[in-house]
């Protein structure tokens, strides 16, 4: 039993209580109470008296059995009358972090926690952001980075040495959101690694800090960023002491995994603080009723209404951001497919001729180092492909769910499904498919990711000629002979950066690792 929301962006607050897979729900808190004085040993008439006296209204024996068998029971908070325990599916969001295993134990996360905990006094984390700021100065505007990336690059065996503090760094960050859980009052739960999009992440379970004000759960979040600061600072020491340059690459690494981090698109450490900023924990939960909610003569669902007033400007605001970005970044991959596959594809074959060449060498190191780059080459291309199935599954269910008893309907959608799967086989068709890896030219910027569009546009609608009549084709390009200079422009491959009272997912906090 979590308790009340404290801080929450709800006009009435909810109370919060995590079931035993780990599912955190809001209850009501009459449900609450209701649950709270439920413990296996009183009957009805004594949880009504217990619940009448903390609720202040009358609540009959009848009254409990009826919420208990319709309320709680369903929703997996209390044990059948017989004591077994209902199985539930726990909600599996497309953009959540997936293939969780545990690595390790709540008891050794909170044994380390304990250590690192002096962190988090006031004056050390005051030393330590000042410190990070001198570090930044110095680095950006007194030292530079080129002579980092300059015997990084003709060091090439020090990419290992740098994959491996990266690596340590990220285990680093998540003892960070740990720490600051255990700071406020809250019990951290396990660690452990998973599939993030189609990346390889860490995550802690932090689901406890729902049980801490704000100021404590922000704590939680930006625990992470704050022990990246501190492994900087370490790596900075160690580098005046010994003047070994490739510690300067490191320290210009998780600069960059810092800013990732606070995208507030995924569900990274970003996502958490705007959704602790506002007191909503379920964000990404409520996006369909506040998209709803904008057409015009649309009752508001009660999952908006339920939301004080500048909650509401503001999750909306972030809903509309946060469906623009994933609309986009679906797209690009979508249409820059072939490039993907081809870039990945080349860089698979150059890293098998190293690795060869390396062990033919007897340059250990050197090989070991190509064959873990193809590893984690071949990570991100596995996962983007498990993402997309796992897209089109949930499209195919979606539709035959919201299409039951309703023949034409279903059988409607799926030629709808049927008609875009098609225009995408067309796509990735060559040509206009162009499996070619990206160029040494191109830039990647938004207005040439678009690039593609029109030649996949053409032959789609070669595809479909009735569409000539409803779709513009797209301009026809310049010829070399009737342009002066003309050039191919490159392509560039775009790709992301990962119930009525079941609400907020128990929230490890994933934190990208390389």
């Amino acid at each position: 039993m979590l308790g009340e929301y404290r801080d929450s962006g709800f006009k009435e607050a909810p109370f919060l209580a995590r079931r035993a897979d780990g599912q955190v729900l809001q209850l009501p808190r009459l449900l609450y109470l209701l649950a709270e004085n439920t413990d296996g040993r009183r009957n009805y008439a004594e949880i009504a008296e217990s619940v009448t006296e903390a609720f202040g209204r009358g609540v009959s024996e009848d009254n409990v059995r009826v919420l208990v068998d319709s309320k709680l029971r369903p929703l997996g908070v209390l044990a059948a009358p017989d004591g077994s325990s209902l199985k539930l599916a726990r909600p599996n969001p497309l953009i959540a972090l997936n293939f969780k295993t545990a690595v390790v134990p709540h008891d050794l996360v909170n044994a380390v926690t304990t250590v690192f905990r002096p962190l988090f006094w006031p004056l050390v984390v005051l030393a330590a952001l000042c410190g990070f700021i001198a570090l930044d100065w110095w680095l950006f505007f007194v030292h530079g980075i080129a002579q980092g990336l300059r015997h990084l690059v003709n060091e090439p065996v020090f990419f290992l040495m740098v994959f491996g503090l990266v690596v340590l760094s990220a285990a680093f960050h998540e003892c960070g959101h740990a720490t600051g859980c255990r700071y406020g009052g809250a019990r951290p739960g396990v660690m452990g690694a998973g599939i993030y999009l189609v990346w390889p992440a860490f995550y802690t379970d932090v689901t406890d800090a729902y049980r801490l004000g704000k100021g404590g759960r922000l704590r939680t979040d930006l625990g992470g960023v704050y022990f990246n600061a501190l492994f900087m600072l370490a790596a900075l020491g160690i580098y005046l002491l010994t003047h070994f340059e490739v510690l300067i690459a490191v320290i210009l690494l998780l600069q960059f995994e810092m800013i990732h981090q606070f995208l507030p698109f995924l569900r990274l450490d970003g996502y958490y603080m705007i959704a602790d900023l506002t007191g909503v924990p379920d964000i990404f939960a409520r996006m369909k009723p506040v998209l709803l909610s904008l057409l015009p003569r649309h009752k508001p669902d009660p999952q908006v209404t339920v939301l004080k007033n500048w909650v509401r400007v503001v999750v909306t605001a972030w809903v509309i951001l946060t469906v623009a970005f994933v609309l986009y970044a679906y797209g690009m991959i979508l249409l820059h497919l072939p490039t993907i596959v081809g870039t990945a594809w080349a860089s698979f074959l150059a890293l098998v001729g190293h690795t060869s060449s390396a062990l033919q060498h007897r340059d250990i190191a050197l090989g070991l180092f190509s064959a873990l780059q193809m590893v984690v080459l071949t990570l991100p291309v596995l996962g983007l492909g498990w993402m997309l199935g796992r897209l089109m599954e949930r499209l195919l269910i979606l539709a035959w769910v919201r299409t039951r008893g309703r023949p034409f309907r279903r059988v409607t959608a799926y030629l709808v499904m049927a008609a875009a799967m098609l225009l995408l086989v067309a796509a990735w068709t060559p040509p206009p498919a162009n499996y070619q890896p990206i160029s040494p030219t191109a830039r990647g910027t938004i207005p040439e990711s678009f690039n593609n569009a029109p030649p996949v546009l053409e032959k789609i609608l070669t595809v479909l000629p009735p569409l000539r009549q409803v779709l513009p084709t797209p301009a026809p390009s310049l010829s070399p002979a009737s342009s002066p200079s003309s050039s191919p422009a490159g392509s560039a491959s775009a790709s992301p950066s990962p119930s009525p009272a079941v609400s907020p997912s128990p929230s490890p906090t994933p934190s990208s690792s390389p």
